[in-house]
């Protein structure tokens, strides 16, 4: 069969990628990218303009990935919980509404004020050192073991050391070299093995024998031997340094290393000088050009946190042996306190995601209302207040004559095995009101995500939902993996994803009645305690050993799979697509749309045929041509859809206000997503930016307005808000279905 272009025919491959039947009208859909506080000024202006032109209110979905997803999460609050009365004449979240007038005065949201960047420094390290402690006390644990084992054979660090080219002396040090090379000779003889079956028997496909999984953990062993032989050197190498360190800096006596609060003390600096490499591979993660300086600094970073404990435990151990009762008191307290942390200390109680979700809430969860002197303010909506995503989906359906587009809010779930393409680490997955879930874990009804066992206030409300599609920070980033750096963000504890169940697990289905007794309820708690993501599922996620049948699945960024949220438009088969891009492109190379194309192309097998270039800056002083193109959606079936994709880009005619913006700051518009706190000048800048682009992407959509429903109140008018036009709902087979428009 020849090779030729794709014919017009559906693919069965790419059907199954799909969630909405094609329109047999129009479906419009708007993409809000992801980039922090940026995008939501960005966004938030972009939403406005098409607010004014009623193209908001004529919209099918809206699919929003992070800051995009601040300010649609947003208005889908405040239009569930404002009643009609309060909204003054001013829409919901337009230009001089009260909305945004007090996001105006919350754009330090994350650390407003000097107590606030306390709060927040205090709540990273309170995460660290719980997140941190049961490894610290797994590897005192160890070396102590290790080390009196050693003295109990009569062994000294130094007896461990390898003589030259010679046969060591040591018999622990020839049964180590035996291991290693015995493992290492036993899996070159599985291959031999599987070769000699295969000329006899018949070639096997990879993976159908015991041959290769044997052969690798037969390496494997051969590596955790390798390091237990270099232990004792890096252990006496230890010792050597501290006591260098004792005499020379701190001028004390050798002697005062055989104290226990000397030795703390010089572990507590070997740490502190482990964390400065830390954060200066944290401070460069950023920087493209100083890449591989952060891998070596990450590296030994998270090298340092685990060998430091271990390693002056092994040292003075070996050395001293059992001196008193106390130090198997010690041990046993230790250990204790690792088994209750297991139990009890979980990862979703201590992660940084809490204080992200409660930082949003604050700045974008509003509702509107009258003061006693008549006046309309808007103010937050009590924290403790669950908002289901759910509810808000039925609040806002219960109201008559009220419309929004549908809200999709993307995330990443992140996998590392061959689940997904080689190189993504990630896949899509997505939360709707009514069902959530994505290609690979199928789609379940919402509530059931809300309500499943979780431990007291980390419930999965619609302000956690905007935490995880913004959780750009986390070990597991996707595509933007790095190895070395995920270790080290993993241990300690910087990360802002969420642990949600697994929809395709086993305990998904299953409910186990709530105990009667004090005893069983006792065993209750323990047995899910111990199931909780705790230290294992951090050490797992530190080594990159996540899978798909795991209980519990990472979800982060949604900009780890996709930037823009634009395939879950394709997905959905919308005919016109306006997408909004305010990622930080300082290059101008376009990356997020180019990766967005490729994913439509190879997921949906939808072509795009746009080019972006008149919208792109490839000089920073150089003006771009236009703020948006448009071009066109080729579906593998149904009827072609048309693409407007509107950038953050100057263009020769933007406003003199962003003009001298430009010339008093020239990160504009392009400031980093790493800087969460803006100025009001900063943020009317970009709002005024998305504005213009808004404006800009109307005209190039065109729609007669004779096709355009008119807003009873922001984003409002005729139809359900919750399941309008191509709203999703939950099939029998656990795909969505959509119905068609009746336009």
């Amino acid at each position: 069969m020849a090779l030729g272009a794709r014919s017009g025919g559906s693919s069965a491959s790419n059907d199954s990628e799909y969630i909405a039947a094609p329109a047999t009208g129009r479906r419009i859909g708007i993409s809000l990218s992801g980039g922090g506080i940026r995008s939501a000024a960005f966004n938030l202006g972009a939403l406005q303009s098409l607010q004014e032109a009623q193209v908001l209110s004529s919209a099918d979905y809206v699919a929003a990935v992070s800051g995009g997803n601040y300010v649609a999460s947003a208005l889908t609050i405040s239009q569930a919980f404002t009643q009609p009365e309060d909204e003054n004449g001013k829409p919901l979240w337009s230009h001089g509404s009260p909305e945004e007038r007090y996001l105006r005065k919350s754009t330090n949201y994350m650390a407003p004020g000097y107590t606030g960047r306390i709060w927040l420094g205090l709540s990273v390290f309170y995460g660290f050192v719980i997140n941190y402690l049961p490894f610290l006390l797994c590897a005192f644990i160890l070396g102590r073991v290790l080390g009196w084992l050693m003295f109990w054979q009569g062994v000294a660090l130094a007896d461990l050391g390898l003589n030259g080219l010679a046969l060591p002396t040591s018999w622990i040090i020839r049964a180590l070299l035996a291991a290693i090379f015995g493992c290492l000779l036993a899996a070159v003889a599985m291959v031999a093995i599987r070769r000699f079956r295969d000329s006899h028997r018949g070639v096997c496909n990879y993976g159908e024998t015991n041959s290769e999984p044997i052969a690798g953990r037969l390496v494997t062993a051969a590596w955790v031997v390798a390091l237990v032989l270099i232990l004792p050197a890096l252990a006496q190498l230890y010792g050597w340094l501290s006591r260098l360190m004792l005499t020379w800096i701190f001028r004390e006596n050798e002697v005062d290393f055989e104290n226990a609060r000397d030795r703390i003390e010089i572990a507590m600096v070997w740490l502190f000088l482990v964390m400065v490499l830390a954060c200066s591979a944290l401070a460069l993660s950023r920087r493209f050009r100083a890449r591989r300086v952060m891998l070596v600094l990450s590296a030994a970073a998270g090298a340092g946190l685990l060998l430091v404990p271990l390693l002056s435990s092994i040292e003075y151990s070996a050395r001293r042996g059992v001196r008193s009762w106390t130090d198997v008191v010690g041990l046993a307290a230790a250990l204790l306190v690792v088994l209750l942390m297991a139990i009890k200390v979980h990862n979703r109680r201590y992660s940084m995601h809490l204080f992200y979700r409660e930082r949003l809430s604050s700045a974008f969860a509003l509702k509107r209302s009258r003061g006693s002197d008549g006046r309309v303010a808007a103010a937050p909506l009590n924290y403790k207040q669950q908002l289901y995503f759910s509810d808000i989906g039925e609040r806002i359906a219960a109201q008559p004559g009220v419309r929004l587009p549908k809200l999709v809010v993307c995330c990443a779930v992140n996998v590392t095995t061959r689940d997904v393409p080689v190189g993504r680490f990630a896949e899509s997955f997505t939360f709707e009101h009514d069902c959530s879930g994505g290609p690979r874990f199928g789609y379940q009804n919402t509530r059931r995500f809300e309500t499943g066992d979780r431990p007291k206030g980390t419930e999965l409300t619609l302000p956690s939902i905007m935490a995880v599609s913004g959780a750009a920070l986390s070990p597991l980033m996707g595509r933007f993996t790095y190895p070395p750096l995920r270790f080290l963000m993993a241990l300690t504890n910087v990360r802002l994803g969420i642990w949600v169940r697994n929809p395709t697990h086993p305990s998904w289905d299953s409910s186990t009645p709530t105990p009667q007794t004090r005893t069983g309820r006792m065993k209750a708690a323990i047995r899910d305690g111990w199931y909780e993501p705790g230290a294992l599922y951090v050490l797992r996620e530190a080594l990159g050993a996540l899978t798909c049948d795991d209980r519990f699945v990472y979800l982060t960024d949604g900009g780890h799979w996709e930037n823009l949220g634009l395939v879950e438009l394709l997905r959905r088969r919308c005919t016109d697509v306006i997408c909004f891009d305010a990622g930080s492109d300082q290059t101008g190379a376009g990356q997020d749309l180019g990766r967005a194309m490729a994913l439509a192309r190879s997921e949906l097998g939808a072509d795009i045929d746009l080019d972006p270039r008149p919208t792109l800056r490839t000089d920073p002083d150089t003006p771009a041509e236009d703020l948006a193109v448009r071009g066109v959606i080729r579906y593998p079936d149904g009827p072609e859809g048309r693409l407007v994709f509107a950038k953050a880009t100057l263009v020769p005619g933007a406003s003199w206000d962003l003009q001298a913006f430009k010339a008093r700051d020239g990160r504009f518009p392009n400031h980093p997503t790493s800087q969460q706190i803006f100025t009001d000048e900063q943020f009317e800048a970009y709002r005024s930016l998305g504005y213009a682009a808004g404006r800009r992407a109307v005209e190039l959509l065109n729609i007669p307005p004779t096709q355009l429903r008119v807003p009873q109140r922001f984003g409002a008018a005729a139809g359900n808000g919750a399941t309008g036009n191509g709203a999703a709902g939950a099939s029998r087979n656990g795909k969505a279905s959509v119905t068609t428009d009746r336009r």
